[in-house]
């Protein structure tokens, strides 16, 4: 709902100075605060008052509870504008049933709330969003119902809730002349740092400042915690723009539930940061954003987003816009990658340096990555770096989004840059929620720090030549049987690193050597003489050096039709690109 609909519901009802017929006029002495009715699904309705002192409210409400729920979907609720915190909120325990209805709660009572500044909220939600509400099903004949509800189409569960939508209400009155009234929307945002409130769905807000002394700023900040995926998907994070090092961030422990749905969580506190330049930022996934809820909004809904306050009056002055025009060197670059690729990147580092490193990719099944990228030293073919889940965080949208930003130092030397995907959700073609910079989906590699001397860098394509390799048969997918020959002059030890699959003492994914002239097998990739690889059990690595007479030899490797390069269908070995055979002279 946007926002000036909520200032229609919120404004334009009081104008009309409807009432609730006999309640009201026995009171007559009273005077009403808000009338809050005729609403549609999903509006969120929103009006502020002022108590010059100390006075007792009479509130009549009718909201609406699922039978199987002990939450409501459509209720009240009052906040102190100041503090920001719920003083009244309509719930279950204090409401009778309406009528004769199925759903209608109504609730009738009085309240005393001191002096202050107060907001009043309402929310006529949708009652078929029941994943973060609390069911309770008390025999077989309740849960029949409740499997029917959940499976009836749209048409039917808004003509359910329609019969009674009429009938929502919020209705309080106080004392003549003890109050005034005030819109709260224009009284939010003065005099911010940042303010990233009452953001849409994808949004992604980003806003450099400066302090120009040490200073204490208040945060509040609402978003949305996915529990089942431990994972926030709306969230905001401040990070040093010189460093580019997180100094604020949301994160399960410093937030705690904001009201309303069970994945609503906030942050209201102090931070204190040393002078310095500064980058705020807040992102929204696809769902449950800024008027478009997908469960009950938060207590305090005009706080969605992300708020930086000063703490003090008269600290304007020390605080300036700052432009992030801060870059690095770009050394590899292997983004927007799609499904089913296997790219790759190689650079000569001419003496030791600090890289950062930013790469997005997919955590899935296994409990291990299948979009993902390496570094391999090209020198000893040993793996520098590689996503890992410990090291990287969520990167926006689903769940297994995630990414990875931080400074490795790597000695002078060859390497390779590699990055691979399997055939779903990869740029362009998600299948759950994109993350929030899509195309850097992939692998890119900075010199880090302004200042770095990007002469100390050449970048190639393809891998050098090297003069000692005889077979190179790797990246071998499913139900492949490649072959390579290759002849030595005179008697020569080789090197020989197969990777392939094995069970239970067989082999599925092998490769062998035969003599081309008898046929003749000079050598096998066998299950005993291999050991665990990387990952799931079955993946099998044999690294070992033989002793060929001068001759004709043939290289063969076989594959099945499962669990080879890039498409493994548990978890991927160490060394996946190396799927295969690679023989070379000592």
């Amino acid at each position: 709902m946007s926002l000036g609909k909520i200032l229609k519901y919120g404004v334009a009802f009081l104008a009309a100075g409807m009432v609730l017929g006999a309640w009201v006029e026995v009171a007559l002495a009273e005077e009403v605060i808000v009338d809050m009715r005729g609403f549609y699904e999903g509006d969120l309705v929103v009006d502020g008052f002022e108590l010059k002192s100390e006075t007792r409210l009479s509130i009549y409400a009718i909201g609406a509870q699922l039978k199987q729920s002990d939450d409501m979907y459509a209720y009240g609720w009052i906040i102190n504008a100041d503090s920001r915190e719920p003083v009244w909120v309509l719930n279950e325990q204090e409401t009778r049933r309406y009528k004769k209805t199925k759903n209608i709660r109504e609730y009738k009572d009085e309240i005393t709330l001191p002096a202050g500044r107060y907001e009043i909220y309402y929310y006529a939600g949708k009652p078929y969003f029941l994943g973060d509400i609390n069911i309770s099903i008390g025999d077989l004949e309740e849960a029949i119902g409740l499997l029917d509800y959940i499976f009836r189409d749209d048409d039917e569960k808004y003509e359910y809730y329609s019969e009674d939508i009429e009938d929502l209400a919020l209705l309080i009155k106080a004392p003549d002349g003890s109050f005034t009234k005030f819109n709260p929307i224009p009284e939010l945002c003065k005099d911010v740092v940042i303010d990233f409130t009452r953001p849409e769905a994808e949004f992604a807000g980003k806003k450099g400042f400066t302090l120009k002394k040490e200073m204490t700023l208040k945060i509040e900040a609402i978003g949305e915690y996915i529990s089942d995926d431990r994972v926030f998907v709306d969230f905001g994070w401040i990070i040093d723009a010189d460093s580019r090092k997180r100094v604020w961030q949301m994160d399960k422990w410093n937030t705690s539930w904001a009201g309303g749905g069970r994945k609503n969580r906030g942050f209201d506190g102090d931070v204190t940061l040393p002078a310095g330049n500064y980058v705020a930022y807040f992102v929204t996934d696809d769902s449950h954003s800024f008027g478009d809820w997908n469960v009950m909004p938060p207590y305090d809904p005009l706080h969605y987003g992300m708020l930086v306050s000063f703490v003090k009056e008269g600290e304007a002055g020390n605080v300036s816009e700052y432009v992030d025009d801060y870059t690095e060197p770009i050394v590899v670059q292997i983004n927007r990658v799609g499904n089913d690729q296997f790219k790759s990147q190689g650079f000569t580092l001419k003496k030791d340096a600090g890289l950062h490193i930013v790469a997005l990719g997919e955590f899935g099944y296994q409990d291990d990555f299948v979009d993902y990228g390496w570094i391999e030293n090209l020198d000893d073919g040993n793996i520098v770096w590689e996503m890992k889940e410990e090291d990287t965080q969520h990167a926006g949208g689903s769940k297994k989004n995630r990414r990875f930003d931080g400074i490795v130092t790597l000695p002078a030397g060859n390497y390779m840059a590699f990055y691979v995907t399997d055939g779903s959700h990869a740029y362009r073609r998600w299948n759950e929620s994109a993350p929030f910079e899509p195309t850097m989906w992939g692998i890119t590699i900075y010199g880090a720090g302004k200042k770095f001397d990007a002469s100390i860098v050449k970048t190639f394509d393809e891998l050098p030549p090297n003069t000692n390799t005889l077979v190179n048969l790797t990246g071998i997918g499913d139900g492949e049987n490649v072959r390579k020959s290759f002849k030595l002059d005179r008697s020569q030890k080789v090197h020989i690193f197969a990777l392939g699959e094995g069970k239970g003492g067989e082999m599925y994914d092998f490769g062998w050597i035969e003599n081309s002239s008898t046929g003749n097998i000079i050598w096998e990739m066998t299950y005993r003489k291999t050991r665990h690889a990387g990952g799931d059990q079955k993946n099998r690595k044999v690294d070992t050096y033989i002793t060929l007479e001068p001759g004709e030899y043939d290289v063969y490797f076989e594959t099945d039709d499962s669990h080879s390069f890039p498409n493994f269908n548990a978890s991927r070995p160490d060394q996946p690109h190396k799927w295969g055979i690679t023989i070379t002279k000592e």
